[in-house]
């Protein structure tokens, strides 16, 4: 079986390659456009600045792209630990903080400081909230508010990320976790298909709400057997 699911990801790598290296593409030239003009100017300028602003974005976009290829090809792992869902929040709400200022958009955050540990691969969890996190950025546009909440239940163990943007219309929903399905002109269409394959190696149910003009929210629970009894 597992032998099986590893054939399907690399045939469909294999479909991607092409689209990749159109993706791939792009950003490389912006960057190198940005970095032969830097050699004719004062970095310290108003331009310069911006041209450094613009290749990093580039930059991280051609990170995104290869990471995600990269987990989707990858054969499941054990690499787990205690992991507390709060250190990961925060972990992701900093990496992105930049990121969000630069677009006007607030990140609260309601922890529960009592939550329960969780027997968790710790950074396959933390690339769930960036995607998750990141998704609603982009949803938002240039402001609003994301909200992430952790606490727990007599059955679960749980997290949502809920957004005031643009949401998800009834149809796309139905197709939101497909392998390559994405409405965004850059996208590749792999984030949320990643993120539930790494889910789902945890026996994480992941839930969608969204309505269109009102935002979207993603609520995971992480089944009681992760839970690490205190």
């Amino acid at each position: 079986m597992k032998d099986d699911i590893q054939n399907n990801k690399l045939l469909i790598l294999g479909k991607l390659a092409a689209s990749l290296a159109h993706e791939i593409r792009n950003p490389l030239s912006a960057i190198k456009l940005n970095l032969d003009y830097l050699q004719m100017t004062d970095v310290n300028s108003g331009e310069g600045a911006e041209c450094i602003d613009s290749s990093m974005e580039a930059v991280n976009r051609i990170q995104q792209l290869i990471e995600n290829t990269l987990d989707f090809s990858k054969a499941p792992n054990s690499d787990q630990e205690d992991c507390s869902l709060n250190e990961v929040v925060l972990q992701a709400v900093g990496i992105l903080k930049s990121v969000s200022r630069k677009q006007n958009v607030k990140i609260e955050t309601e922890l529960d400081e009592n939550i329960s540990l969780l027997v968790l691969n710790k950074n396959k969890i933390l690339q769930v909230f960036l995607n998750f996190l990141n998704n609603s950025i982009d949803a938002l546009g240039t402001e609003g508010t994301i909200k992430v909440v952790t606490a727990e239940n007599k059955e679960n163990v749980y997290f949502y990320v809920e957004d005031n943007g643009i949401g998800i219309s009834d149809e796309d929903q139905k197709k939101i976790f497909n392998d390559f399905f994405t409405k965004k002109e850059t996208g590749t269409g792999l984030g949320l298909s990643v993120c539930k394959q790494l889910l789902d190696e945890h026996g994480a149910e992941i839930k969608l709400d969204s309505e269109l003009g009102k935002g979207t929210k993603f609520t995971v629970l992480f089944p009681e057997n992760l839970r690490v009894l205190k």
